[in-house]
Parts: C-alpha cells; structure tokens; sequence
C-alpha cells in the first residue's frame, strides 16, 4: 500500500515534468568489475529533493527501477549493496559493474515547489584488455630468403590492435601486411632491418595492454670487407712486427680464413699476427669471410707486405774544411752511411740544400759542394739518409767562416755638438766582423794609444777636441775598416760677463755712444737687448767686433736703455749688468693751461709744462714784463680786472742750453672787489666773511693745483706721441719700453 502511494505520487509529478536537458551527459564507459557515477548538474537546496527516482532500460529491453527515494529510499534487491544515492545531487555511484549493467539510465529529480527534472544517461560496458601474447611463425631467418607472420592474441571486449618495431609504429607496405584485423603481422622478404623489437599493443576503450618483444634473428652477409695493416708502410724491416686485421659486415659472426700469394695460411680468425717477420714472408696477403648460416663468402683486397733486410746506421759527415774565409775559399761535405737502398738528402739547419751556381750535390747527393762561402753558410749541415725501411741523421757540422769589417760605427756618448770642458765624453766603435774585430784610436789622423771598442776621455780639455776616428782589423780576413770622423769641440764656460760705455750722458741727436761686452770663455757668441728687446744694427746702430760692440750714432730719448750682454757659447751662457744712459733733451711741447675767462676776486692758476731732461726751470711774464713768477703754476689770488691780458711762460733746460715759451690770454670780468672801510660796527661781520672766503679760496687753490697736475700728465703723454712721431725718421734704434714713455717728467715746484 505504501508503495503504491509513492509511485502516484512519482505519476503525478511527472505530468509536471520539465525536460530537464542536460541533467546527466549523454553516455558514460564502464569496466567490468570497476566504478561508475552518474553525476548530474543538479545544485543543491536548503529544501531537499521531494523525489529523486533512477531506472534503467536494460540491453534485454528490460526495464528496472533502481532506487525511489522520498521519504525514503525503495532499492531494488538486485542493486542493495552496489549504489550509492547522494541525495543534494540525485547523483547515482554504481559498483562492482558486470556486462549486464549495459544500458540507458534515466533520473527524476523533483525539487520541492518546482517541476521534475529528468536526465538520460547510455552506459556501455567494456571488458579489460588482459593476456596480450605475440606468437611469431619463426624467429631464425636468412636475409632476404624468407618471411615471417607474427600473430597477436588478448583477452578483453571492443579490441584494437597496433604493431611497434622498437617505438616506431609499424604500418602496412610492399613488404607489410596487416590482416585479421590487424591481429597478424606478416614480413615478406626480411631484411636485417626487420628483427625488431616486435610488440603488440591492444586496447579498447577502458583499457589497453602490449606484449612482451619478440626479436628475430636474421642472418646475412658477409659484406664489406676489410683488410688493414698495422703499422701501414709501404716496407718493412726484417725482425719487425706486422698485424693484419681483416673485419666485415655478418651476422652471424664470419669465421676467416688466411691466404699468402693466393695459398691458403693455417692461420684463422680477424687477425694474423707475424712477428720477427722474414723476406721470405714478403708477398700479397688476403682473407676470406664464410657465414655458416647464409653459407656466403667474400674475400679481400690483397695487401702487399714487403720485408727488407737492411736498416740505416752510422751517418756520417767529413767535411774538407772547416775555417774558411768569405768568398776567398770552397768546402766540400762528404756523407757515409751504412745500409742498403739508400738516399741522401742535406739539411742546412731545418731547410733542405738544394743545387745552385754556388751550390753541387753529386755522387748520388753523397758529396755536397759550397763555391765562395759566405757568411750564411755556417750551417749546421747534416746529412739525412733513408731507405724503405728506416733513416737516420749525421751530427750537425758548424763551419767558422770569417768575414768582415763592414758597416762600422763610431757613436759619442752623450751626443752633442759641444762638450764643456772637464766633462766626460765616451766613444763606442763597433763593425760587422767575424772574428771580432780589433779596434784602434785616431784624433785628427794621429793614432792614439788607445786600443778596444771604447775610448773614454775623462774630465776633457780643449787640447783633446779635434775629429777622432776608430778602425777595425779582422786577423782572419786581413782587412781594415775605418769610421767616420766624430768631431768632438770642448770649450771653456761663459763667465765674467760686463759692459763698459765710454760715456753715459749724452744730448739727444748731439751725441753717439760705444758700449763693448767683454766675457771669458771660448767660441763666444754675442747678444745685445734694450730692455727685453734684441738689439739689431741699423742706420744708426753697428754691432762690430763679432757683436761684442755697440755703437748708436746720433742718440735720442729712446736710446737711454737699459741695455745688456747676453754672451754664450754651446756649453754656456751669462748676461751682463743693466747699463742705463741719460739722454739730455728738451724743453719740448711748452704749454699753459689755464681758463680763458674768469670773475673778478677769483682765485686763478695757469699752470705751464714741458718735456725736458733733466728738469726745466720757468718764468713767467706779464703782457711782456717780468714777474715774480718762477714756478709751474702761476697763482692770482683775487682777480682783477687789471689781471686781464697776455701771460708768458717761458721753460729754460740748463743742461741742452735751450729754452721754450708758451702765451695764454686771460679775461677777467664782473663787479669791483669788495670794500673793507666801511662803518667799525660792521668790521666783526666783514672780518668773518673775509676768513669765509679766503678758506673757501684755499679750498679751490688745492683742486685747481690736482686738477692741473692730471691735465698736464695726460698733456704730456700726448706730447710725447707727437714727439715720437716727430723723430720716427731717426729713431731707428730697438724700441723702448713703454713704461718708460708713459713715466710723467719730473717737474718743480
């Protein structure tokens, strides 16, 4: 009765049924006797399931209801034990499978409030692949006489075969055939190429399995064929040791067989050894490969082996000579050896000697000629002989061939042009010579004393300069070789350097000057400077006595110095004391400055300059009448109008005896000077601005007096200029500093 209500009440919810796609997949694999589940799509719900429901159609066409579970779970007897509900799911696990759960499983899920779900699900049961066997028809063949079938067996359902050689897949060829459904593997016409590994691999869709390998044996050759000697040469000599290794391409192994000169030896296996072997074991040797199994044979290539009797000894060379002289003499170099079947070949140190103008090699290259030695035939020559069977080599021979002087060199040290005296001068003779050459001294043609490569001349004096000379003499070849001179000049250092002038005070263009520089030492040079100027001769200077005097003709302001000596030789040099000259000039460029125009009771100063040397003395008229005046600047405390006129400086130079002038006009205008008389109440006021004003006057004297002294410098750098300009045509004399042309005169007072 309970179930009853269950199943209507499964009936009625079905009428309500959804579709349900995609609950459970379309199919599932099984194994016999293994595990499946049956997963669905389903999430779970805080509600559980109303009705989960699974059933099966059977492969009979029969249908079996599995497990309802509401309330409670229904299970068919025949699943009690096998099944697995998870109930959040509706999923299904079903164990301990058998060829009888093939079929569709269906599920009804009813969620609670919801329509079913349902879900169809095909299972299909497989058995495992198990006892994989490969049987093969033969596993001992020959190469390309016969073939071979290879049967695979397996237990298992739904099985698929596949055939490995190794681990590559075998697939059906010329040669190939896969057949029975790919349970049987024939080889036509097996190669050595076709012994395998062979294995069979089954497999269905829940299992697979491979076979053991089956390797077959396959026979053939013997091919390829090898004979080799060892050593390899082309003769042997007799008592040595010769191996002959024969290989080929065979399975199996070959057995080999010897033959000498075609006979067959007694000798078997890959190699024959003959040892202390005798010409009369010389000839054409072969073998021959036998497979048993393919019962082929092949045999060699011959070998030749040829055995000689005699080895080469005891070389030696026996030269004619071995002191010779370079192109004055010949050698002759004879080789001997024991032996037979020889050849000879001459080495000149590891170059091989061959025929030449110079050069003959006969007897059979025994005897080797050299016509007109020369350096480079020294050697060492050996003499290299050798048979088919052996060599050997003479001790080398050296030959002493003399040669020279040539090329000779004569080097001071150290290297100049002149050398100071009580110095140290070394000289070094060397040349190209065998023997080495003996060296001897010369100074100036006149042998010396003095024998070596090195002469060496200690604290040097003058006596000993001249040009010296070396020769070499070679005692072997009889020949000299002289060097060429090295001259050799030892002078006395400058010193004592002085100038003397025959006068130092001259008047400008009035007047010439000779300054002469006197100096020990020896090979002396002289230098004049003005200054830092180098003094050179012109239409008014001369240097004579070899530059040691100086003479200027019609001096000027310019040429008053300073002037030095420079002196100096090739080991030295030195420079005099500075040597001024007073030059006496002027007065040139006499000037007054002053203003033009001025107010009554100013305080006026006209001040007078002039270019001079020395020092010029002033006087000063006014309108033509002697003043008191007698200084640079004259001074008008209070202008008046009688100070108005013609103002006369006159600049008298005592030492040239000349004198200049210069006139300026002055004006002097405005109101009457002040009076001083009046009433005695007003002397105290009058008395006070008088003081006022006499101060401020002496205020104004001061800046007129610095004032005029930077109005007459710049005056005088000016005048300068121009006097420079005046003279250019004579002043040809080394330019003077300009300092000097820039210093302000000196002025009084």
């Amino acid at each position: 009765m309970e179930t009853s209500v269950i199943l209507l009440i499964v009936l009625g919810a079905i009428s309500g049924l959804g579709h349900g796609l995609g609950v459970l997949p379309d199919r599932l694999t099984g194994a016999v006797g293994e595990t499946v589940t049956f997963v669905t799509s389903m999430t779970p719900t805080v509600t559980p399931f109303t009705v989960v429901t699974w059933r099966v159609e059977g492969i009979n066409n029969t249908t079996t209801n599995i497990i309802t579970s509401t309330s409670e779970n229904i299970t068919d007897s025949a699943y009690t034990n096998r099944i697995t509900l998870f109930r959040t799911t509706g999923s299904l696990e079903l164990r301990n499978l058998t060829p009888d759960d093939a079929g569709e499983y269906n599920v009804l899920i009813i969620p609670a409030g919801e329509a079913g779900k349902k879900g169809t699900c095909i299972l299909e049961m497989h058995a495992k692949v198990s006892n994989v066997v490969v049987t093969p028809s033969n596993t001992d063949l020959v190469e390309l006489s016969g073939s071979v079938r290879l049967s695979c067996s397996s237990s298992g359902s739904s099985l698929s075969f596949l055939w490995l050689n190794g681990s590559s897949e075998v697939t059906a060829s010329d040669r190939v055939q896969l057949t029975d459904g790919n349970t049987n593997l024939t080889i036509v016409s097996v190669t050595r190429y076709d012994q395998g590994p062979f294995r069979c691999h089954v497999f269905n869709p829940v299992s697979d399995g491979t076979s053991e390998p089956v390797k077959l044996s396959i026979s053939f050759g013997p091919e390829n064929i090898n004979l080799t000697l060892s050593p390899s040469q082309e003769h042997y000599d007799e008592g040595s040791r010769i191996i002959l290794r024969c290989s080929t391409v065979s399975t199996p192994t070959a057995q080999f067989s010897w033959f000498l000169n075609g006979d067959l030896l007694p000798d078997t296996g890959p190699e024959l050894r003959l040892v202390n072997v005798q010409m009369s074991q010389s000839g054409n040797y072969s073998c021959r490969a036998f497979n048993s199994k393919t019962l082929r044979s092949q045999t060699s290539q011959p070998a030749a082996v040829s055995v000689l009797k005699s080895q080469v000894s005891n070389v030696v060379v026996t030269p004619s000579s071995t002191d010779l002289v370079e192109l004055s003499g010949s050698v002759r170099l004879s080789c001997s050896s024991s032996g037979s079947s020889l050849s000879f070949l001459w080495l000149n140190g590891s170059s091989e000697v061959t025929a030449s103008d110079r050069v003959q090699l006969t007897d059979g290259n025994t005897t080797l000629t050299i016509f007109n030695v020369t350096r480079y035939d020294q050697g060492p020559f050996r003499c290299h002989v050798f048979n088919p069977v052996s060599d050997g080599t003479s001790e080398p021979v050296k030959l002493s061939i003399s040669f020279g002087p040539e090329n000779i060199h004569l080097k001071l040290s150290p290297s100049q042009e002149f050398y100071e005296r009580g110095s140290n001068v070394s000289l070094t003779c060397w040349a190209d010579s065998q023997p080495v050459a003996q060296f001897s001294w010369f100074l100036n043609g006149d042998v010396l004393p003095d024998t070596g490569p090195d002469l060496r001349l200690m604290k040097i004096q003058i006596n000993q300069s001249g040009s010296y000379s070396c020769q070499a003499f070679n005692s072997k070849t009889l020949r000299y070789q002289t060097s060429q001179p090295a001259a050799v000049s030892v002078l006395v250092p400058v010193s004592n350097v002085a100038v003397t002038s025959n006068t130092t005070h001259l008047l400008e263009l009035s007047g010439s000057v000779r300054l002469s520089c006197s100096s020990s030492g020896s090979s002396l040079s002289f230098l004049w400077l003005n200054g830092s100027s180098e003094v050179t001769a012109s239409d008014r200077v001369q240097l004579t006595d070899g530059n040691a005097t100086l003479t200027i003709f019609n001096v000027t302001r310019y040429d008053q110095g300073p002037f030095r000596c420079k002196v100096s030789n090739g080991v030295s040099d030195g420079i005099s004391q500075l040597v001024n000259l007073v030059v006496q000039y002027g007065p040139d460029s006499v000037s007054i400055i002053g203003p033009g125009s001025v107010h009554a009771g100013d305080l006026t100063v006209l001040y007078c300059s002039a270019v001079s040397a020395p020092s010029v003395k002033f006087s000063w008229l006014f309108n033509d009448k002697p003043t008191d005046g007698h200084e640079a600047a004259y001074v008008l405390q209070s202008s008046r109008s009688s100070d108005s006129g013609t103002y006369t400086c006159t600049a008298v130079n005592a030492a040239t005896g000349q004198n200049r002038t210069a006139n300026h006009d002055l004006t002097v205008t405005g109101l009457p000077a002040c009076d001083c008389s009046g009433a005695a109440g007003r002397a105290t006021i009058i008395t006070a601005g008088c003081c006022l004003v006499i101060a401020a006057l002496s205020v104004t004297i001061v800046y007129c007096l610095l004032r005029g002294r930077r109005v007459k410098y710049a005056a005088h750098n000016q005048e300068k200029i121009s006097v420079k300009e005046k003279y250019s045509d004579i002043y040809k004399i080394t330019e003077t500093s300009q300092n000097d042309l820039n210093s302000p005169p000196v002025m009084k007072f």
